[in-house]
């Protein structure tokens, strides 16, 4: 008897999100300091305008946008983190290997008050998962409190370049496109994505991050470089200032090489960082890599640009860590 496209895929679209844990369409998945983390759609906000967040005195969060605040409580679900460990990240669904998580990266430290990248949007991955739309992959340059040390930072300001279904983007007809996207998980387990900017292969994009004159306000810019369309936001991180920075590529839900966009490399180029007095840092680039299966790599340009390699046209039935 022959099952029908639709029922088959129903099924395993429902089997994946029962072993996964994410109860149907209730968590939503981000890129973040961990590697991969799912939080509640309830603590999801979409926001297309420039606005700021910050942490209030009850853990949860204050919202502003123009003159309007508002005060968030802290997310009554926690948040779930996917990956901690390159070993815990891989997970079997139907004898078939996936996992979330950082795959490959740059990282230097420092005393940040100032980043900037600049990259080129990549040909569309050639597939997306099994369940068309499960897989994601997102590249990113970004700033943390983590010393360097993948997993321990409370928080992660980044300008997302993504394919694919995330927290951000929700809607399937979205799910087949790049898209450039300001994100940010905070304390409270909530989680903010800033206006979603469609982009094409080939254009170039720049992720800024930046400590305003004020010394205490960060604000985060992914911008669109051939109009300046910009998704913006800001907050103010206290005491726990950016002491690392990262140029990163993650995937999410990945089953096969192919996940990877087939061009082979992402570059960040035009990398500028900066102290909090506003003094060039010459970084001192250390690469990482927590996934090896389809070659990845991280290169180093004399000029300081910094590119993530792999091979999208290995074909494997699952993914070996």
């Amino acid at each position: 008897m022959l099952v029908p496209l639709r029922l088959a895929v129903t099924s395993l679209a429902l089997s994946f999100r029962a072993e996964a844990g994410t109860a149907e369409d209730d968590w939503l998945s981000f890129p973040s300091r961990h590697g991969a983390v799912l939080v509640h759609k309830d603590c999801v906000h979409h926001i297309d305008e420039s606005f700021h967040v910050e942490p209030d005195n009850s853990g949860g969060d204050i919202l502003a946008q123009g003159d309007t605040l508002e005060v968030l409580p802290p997310c009554p679900h926690a948040p779930r983190w996917l990956s901690m460990s390159s070993e815990a990240s891989t997970v079997q669904l139907g004898g078939v290997s996936y996992y979330s998580d950082w795959v490959g990266y740059a990282v230097t430290t420092g005393d940040f008050g100032f980043m900037s990248s600049d990259w080129v949007v990549p040909a569309a991955p050639k597939s997306t998962g099994p369940v068309p739309g499960i897989s994601s992959v997102y590249f990113f340059n970004g700033l943390e409190d983590g010393g360097g040390v993948h997993g321990r930072s409370s928080y992660v300001l980044q300008p997302v370049l993504t394919y694919g279904k995330s927290g951000c983007v929700i809607d399937p007809l979205n799910f087949f496109q790049w898209h450039f996207v300001s994100f940010s998980v905070t304390g409270s387990g909530r989680a903010f994505c800033g206006k979603r900017l469609s982009v094409k292969e080939g254009e170039h994009v720049r992720g800024v991050m930046k400590l305003e004159d004020d010394k205490k306000t960060w604000t985060t810019l992914a911008i669109r470089l051939s109009n300046n369309e910009t998704s913006k936001q800001s907050t103010i991180l206290g005491d726990k200032q950016p002491n690392a920075a990262y140029l990163t590529l993650e995937t999410m839900i990945n089953y096969n090489c192919q996940t990877f966009p087939p061009g082979g490399a992402v570059t960040f180029e035009s990398n500028v960082l900066k102290d909090r007095a506003g003094k060039s840092i010459h970084p001192s680039w250390q690469k990482l890599l927590r996934h090896t299966e389809c070659k990845q790599q991280v290169k180093f340009r004399s000029d300081g640009a910094v590119t993530i390699a792999w091979d999208s046209t290995l074909l494997k039935s699952d993914i070996q860590v």
